[in-house]
């Protein structure tokens, strides 16, 4: 009889183990890598506390002030910016990855859903915040941020100084004391002019001393003292614009109460209390009208993908900037951002993104984690509960005021110079964005840029410089040619003209000629075809055509194209040898799927310089062959 072998039951109860510790780890890395929070939040200790509390607080008092005049500059009520800066810390805090970025409402978003929205109601904002984060999410889940890479920083300084001479210019009307509605740089100019005699000189005198305050106040952290008094002067200097609404605020409730009329116009009153939790219009009624969603989503159709682009840009921009060298996780930065926005959208929140001033500021205050961002969404919660009450005795000036001192610094004249220095046709993008922004709309100005930014790189890829020298090598003269980028189809008439043009130069209608692949790094179908053309033309010339330094790839793309006369080199050395012509003979013996007794021997000539032969050569009826050493 044979005896069965029982399984071993410790080997099953081991290969279980293995496979639930394997099945954890995976939902561990799955976690870590989706839900960051989980990465950092056990090693969290008081000192990471404290500093991401210092931050917090920071960014807090930074954008209260902020996020009121951003839905100012939106066309929106007061309470809304806040509650665009509220939902949007508690969310990047579980699932963002960079710790310097705080959500909330920026210049930029601001101008972009005025842009989109300003003849709409507030239920088409609150349905594009929506939108913003379904796009944003689809960006990451199909891994689309390769597209902010087509936006260069050329185009986006362009773009980001235009939207900050907007923005500035803008709230000169709110510095002034007038109302009016204007888009474009022209027609804001215009309708100043047209409205400066109405100015208020309380208005006046308010935004301007405003602003000075401000910005005299920023410069207090950069005063050369040591000790409790840089603290102290650093707190000051942090907390400029809310010092400044507040001081804005009690100097009006002295008049209100005095009963002597106010010499300034102040902001609306803004609804009171938390945001009601519902979810965003997906149409909506409005007397006798019914508006459905297509209608809505047809009103802000470019509007649904211009902004998410933009504030994927932003974003990421900024996790490239804090980096300091290590893997961006653009794929989760849109999740998160995508994330942000909708969860908003149940709160009529605008569309929001990370911003580079608030970055900038929580790098200075010593963040250390995403947790920051509770603090600065705890500070929002307490300004909407006590603070939204007495918005309406907040100065329209102090507004437009902290609007200015934002965004002065964004203008990025700085560029200017070593791009004329080191290259002016990326110059010549940015200005091209910069004027078309101003001068028509924003949106118009970066789809502009872009543009000219894709036919920069056409031209770059159209006409590659080539460096055309008179060489000698071991008493052998030849022509190297040398293009400085990859050969595609879109340069192939550019390097024919050219070449063919050299054999045409006196005393240069029998000199070899070289094209040195050095600096390429691809070659497609089309430019594989017209190499073949140009070695065939100038070999019908009694004049040698030498490829050298190509690549395997560039071989073999040559190899299918049907090259079969073009001449390979390795290396420079072996240049010499192989202009003169030295032959050798190498047998090959060609296998069918024939009988193995059907093969056929033929010569096949080779180059010396050729170190490594053509051998994936096919005869005429298409079979493979093999070499037979």
């Amino acid at each position: 009889m044979h005896e069965t072998t029982k399984p071993n039951s410790n080997d099953n109860v081991k290969k279980k183990q293995m496979q639930k510790s394997i099945k954890n780890q995976k939902i561990h890395e799955f976690l870590h890598q989706h839900v960051p929070i989980t990465k950092w939040l056990p090693k969290y200790n008081s000192k990471m506390a404290m500093g991401d509390m210092i931050a917090g607080i920071t960014i807090g008092l930074t954008m209260i002030p902020q996020s009121i005049a951003y839905a100012s500059l939106a066309n929106l009520s007061p309470q809304i910016g806040l509650y665009s800066a509220l939902m949007g810390g508690f969310i990047y805090m579980t699932f963002g990855t960079v710790k310097q970025v705080s959500m909330g409402p920026t210049s930029l978003m601001a101008l972009l859903t005025y842009e989109y929205t300003k003849n709409l109601t507030q239920e088409y904002v609150v349905l594009l915040t929506f939108m913003c984060g379904i796009v944003e999410m689809l960006m990451g889940l199909f891994k689309l941020g390769f597209l902010v890479d087509f936006i260069s920083t050329p185009v986006t300084s362009g773009f980001t100084t235009a939207t900050s001479i907007i923005v500035v210019m803008s709230q000169v009307k709110g510095i002034l004391g007038v109302r009016f509605k204007g888009d474009t740089v022209k027609d804001i100019s215009e309708k100043l002019i047209e409205h400066f005699h109405e100015r208020r000189s309380g208005d006046m005198i308010l935004g301007l001393g405003a602003i000075v305050v401000i910005l005299s106040l920023r410069e207090l952290r950069n005063v050369p003292v040591t000790g409790i008094m840089k603290k102290v002067f650093w707190f000051i200097s942090l907390s400029r614009n809310t010092s400044v609404v507040l001081l804005a605020m009690f100097i009006t409730y002295l008049f209100e109460s005095s009963g002597t009329p106010l010499p300034y116009l102040t902001s609306d009153t803004a609804k009171t209390g938390l945001p009601s939790l519902r979810f965003p219009p997906f149409g909506y009624t409005s007397g006798n009208t019914t508006v459905t969603l297509p209608e809505m989503l047809y009103e802000i159709r470019s509007a649904i993908f211009i902004i998410p682009l933009v504030s994927v840009l932003a974003n990421v921009s900024i996790a490239k900037t804090y980096a300091n060298g290590g893997i961006v996780e653009a794929t989760q930065e849109m999740l998160a951002l995508g994330m942000c926005n909708i969860a908003g959208s149940f709160i009529m929140s605008m569309p929001t993104c990370g911003a580079f001033t608030r970055s900038a500021l929580s790098q200075a205050s010593g963040v250390q984690t995403t947790l920051s961002n509770i603090y600065a969404s705890g500070l929002i919660l307490m300004a909407i509960l006590f603070l939204t009450p007495h918005f309406h005795l907040i100065p329209r000036a102090i507004l437009s005021s902290i609007l200015i001192s934002a965004v002065l610094f964004m203008v990025d004249y700085q560029i200017v110079k070593p791009l004329w220095k080191t290259n002016r046709a990326e110059l010549f993008v940015t200005m091209v964005t910069l004027l078309i922004s101003l001068f028509f709309t924003v949106e118009v100005g970066l789809l502009a840029g872009i543009c000219a930014n894709i036919i920069h790189l056409a031209l770059m890829w159209s006409r590659p410089k080539l460096k055309i020298e008179l060489m000698k090598s071991k008493g052998v003269e030849f022509v190297l040619i040398t293009p400085n980028n990859g050969l595609y189809f879109p340069a192939i008439d550019y390097l024919y003209r050219e070449i063919m043009r050299i054999p045409k130069q006196e005393g240069y209608a029998k000199i070899p000629l070289v094209i040195n692949c050095a600096h390429l790094k691809g070659l497609d179908y089309t430019a594989a075809k017209g190499l073949s053309l140009i070695s065939s033309e100038i070999q019908a010339k009694d004049q040698r055509f030498i490829v050298l330094n190509a690549s395997e790839k560039m071989r073999y793309v040559c190899r299918k194209s049907g090259c079969k006369s073009m001449v390979f080199c390795n290396s420079f050395d072996a240049l010499p040898a192989s202009i003169l012509g030295e032959q050798c003979k190498e047998k090959y013996t060609l296998n069918s799927s024939m009988k193995r007794n059907d093969t056929v021997a033929i010569d096949v000539p080779i180059m010396l310089a050729e170190v490594t032969p053509l051998l994936n050569v096919k005869p005429p009826n298409g079979n493979d062959t093999r070499v037979d050493i």
